[in-house]
């Protein structure tokens, strides 16, 4: 077991790298109530937190930032290991809809409740995908949001530092050009790698698999290394709130005021004067105004909520609530997208020491932590590991061809919510995404799965291109409170072909002669499970398969309203003025990685397009 939360505190104390920047505080509630400033950002997660800092470089701008979760120097926000942990009280308290695909399971929808948002307490992966992901946004009718035009904005966002392990201990490659050399988010590796780390990368080149020198080239397919988002100084987490806001926050034109939620854009003739929002510790009601605009940046779950309680959204949804309906559309809260994933598990013999099971030893509990104390090296310095693995579909199936022509085949209608089917403009973009989708399952420029290489039994499967969609829409009994969560997890039945031909993969690959020294035995979902519905099943019973990796997306996405968008290219929300939309809900296909690097990359683009249309003449 880890140390106890109060011995880590009091040896949190003794480390002075560790908590070296002094509590922060927000602005009141008082200081800002029924006042006006040039812009008004709902959100003070990673993206709302970015765009922040970018448009108060302007001094005669005045920006504020509005976040429902507190600032916070958790321990265990700070402390690399300790992001392995779901840190369950800076996350919103919300459960999933009963999925169908899933036998009716709910599952918890992992949502940062701090300020910062998920980049303080996610894994710290800080991974891009293929180019090839990224094409096929701007392929979608979204001009300048491919794999070029983001580029920039990933240099933009980081500071890169290469790794200090040596190329002769585990072969880490990397390439600096494709990072940056002055941003504000530390990327860096840590200090240390677990021995059997090197084992698995062993099996993975015995099987062939590409082993791209540098991922965020844009060359993100097979068995790769990725920097974390670590301070390589102190081996400590870099977040949104320490690299954008804590180096900016005596800026006097820009505020922050924790402690609130939003629950309504004020609107004159759907036109974004300012928001309404409720202050959490006493109930009390505020208004505040925007003289430009209204940046909405709560996430894809809490952004397409408070369009729909502001009057924008779906019309029978609204009408259901019993909200007023100032604009119809029905893209609000659609086209969901999430990495439905599988936690399979081998028992292990023979690890090496240290392992990722540290912690359950005391004695090299007691080492790890003595060595990160006194030189800031070991299995502390380690969230969850610098090398993952993300493959094609033939790389893993030999059916990948027939899978696909079932995809290209199907009436998509047959395996979508009923929105599409009364929608023509949003089954329009939903066929545009599927064809898309079709495209880069059939080569192998772009990943349909990922395994992450932990160097113990884990081994999780993840599907990266679902082809179901989910939904949010505010529940009719409690229209303010949580809304309704569906992430119809396996509605088309190729994402559970796909989850299966990746469970079969992983034992595959687990009878690889190399992995034999660990002399493993499958414990989830077990030999016994052998057909498809076994596998399912038996990872069900045993809580295995899950809806979500934290990677909601899509519920307000950009595209054009001919496909059924909700944002156009430059953010901006259609039928409304004045109000832009900067987090996950605009991706309008999920990509195949973890997401935080991308949504710096969003951020920094957003705020740019932002400023070009304020700061210049005729934009």
């Amino acid at each position: 077991m880890s140390p106890s939360l109060k011995s880590l505190v009091t040896f949190a104390a003794a480390l002075p790298f560790v908590i070296a920047v002094p509590a922060v505080k927000s602005d009141t509630v008082s200081s800002i109530r029924g006042k006006t400033y040039d812009y008004v950002i709902v959100g003070g997660g990673l993206t709302g937190l970015v765009v922040a800092h970018r448009l108060s470089e302007n001094k005669s701008h005045s920006v504020l930032v509005l976040e429902t979760g507190p600032i916070t120097e958790d321990i265990n926000t700070i402390i690399p290991t300790l992001g392995n942990n779901i840190n369950h009280a800076l996350q919103y308290s919300i459960d999933s809809a009963p999925d169908p695909g899933l036998g009716g399971l709910s599952v918890g929808v992992l949502i940062g409740k701090v300020v910062g948002g998920g980049s303080v307490i996610n894994g710290m992966a800080f991974d891009r995908a293929s180019a090839a992901d990224y094409d096929a946004w701007e392929q979608l009718g979204n001009p300048g949001w491919g794999w070029n035009g983001l580029l920039p904005y990933f240099k933009k966002s980081t500071t890169f530092t290469p790794p200090k392990l040596t190329r002769k201990d585990f072969n880490i490659t990397y390439n600096a050009s494709f990072y940056g050399t002055n941003g504000p988010l530390q990327a860096s590796f840590p200090n240390f790698e677990f021995p059997d780390v090197k084992v698995m990368w062993e099996a993975f080149r015995s099987e062939g698999y590409p082993t791209p020198r540098e991922h965020a080239s844009g060359d993100a397919v097979g068995a790769t290394w990725i920097p974390t988002s670590l301070d390589p100084k102190t081996q400590t987490r870099s977040d949104a709130r320490r690299a954008y806001y804590d180096s900016v926050k005596n800026r006097t034109n820009l505020k922050l005021v924790s402690g609130v939620e939003v629950n309504e854009v004020l609107f004159d003739s759907l036109t974004a004067k300012g928001v309404q929002f409720t202050t959490l510790a006493n109930k009390t009601v505020s208004k505040v105004y925007a003289k430009r605009e209204v940046i909405l940046a709560a996430g894809s779950v809490f952004t397409p909520k408070i369009l729909q309680l502001s009057g924008v959204g779906p019309a029978d949804v609204l009408k259901a609530a019993g909200v007023k309906v100032k604009k119809d559309l029905a893209a609000v809260g659609a086209n969901l997208q999430d990495h439905p994933n599988a936690n399979m598990f081998w028992s292990t013999q023979n690890l090496s020491i240290p392992n990722p099971g540290f912690s359950s030893d005391p004695a090299q509990n007691a080492s790890a932590w003595a060595q990160y104390y006194a030189h800031r090296i070991g299995p502390v310095c380690q969230s969850h590991g610098s090398s993952l693995a993300f493959l094609s579909l033939q790389s893993i199936t030999s059916n990948y061809k027939q899978i696909v022509s079932t995809i290209k085949a199907q009436k998509s209608t047959d395996y979508l919510p009923a929105v599409y089917k009364n929608n023509p403009n949003l089954l329009r973009g939903y066929e545009a995404a599927k064809s898309i989708t079709a495209e880069l399952l059939s080569g192998t420029k772009a990943a349909a799965v990922e395994i992450p290489m932990n160097a113990f039994g884990l081994a999780i499967a993840a599907v990266q291109r679902p082809l179901s969609r989910g939904y949010v829409a505010l529940n009719t009994t409690n229209p303010t409170g949580n809304p309704i969560v569906q992430f119809n997890t396996f509605q088309n039945p190729a994402d559970r072909t796909m989850m299966i031909e990746a469970v079969k993969w992983t034992r595959r690959h687990w009878q690889n002669p190399i992995l034999a020294r660990f002399l493993p035995a499958e414990i989830t979902p077990g030999v016994a499970a052998q057909t498809d519905d076994e596998i399912i099943q038996a990872l069900l019973k045993q809580s295995a398969l899950t809806a979500t990796f934290a990677h909601q997306s899509g519920t307000c996405a950009m595209m054009p309203e001919k496909y059924g968008g909700c944002v156009s290219s430059d953010l901006r929300v259609y039928g409304t003025k004045k109000l832009s939309i900067v987090d996950a809900s605009i991706i309008p296909l999920v990509p195949a990685t973890h997401l935080q690097a991308t949504m710096y990359a969003i951020a920094e683009k957003a705020a740019d397009i932002i400023k070009l249309r304020h700061d210049f003449p005729g934009r």
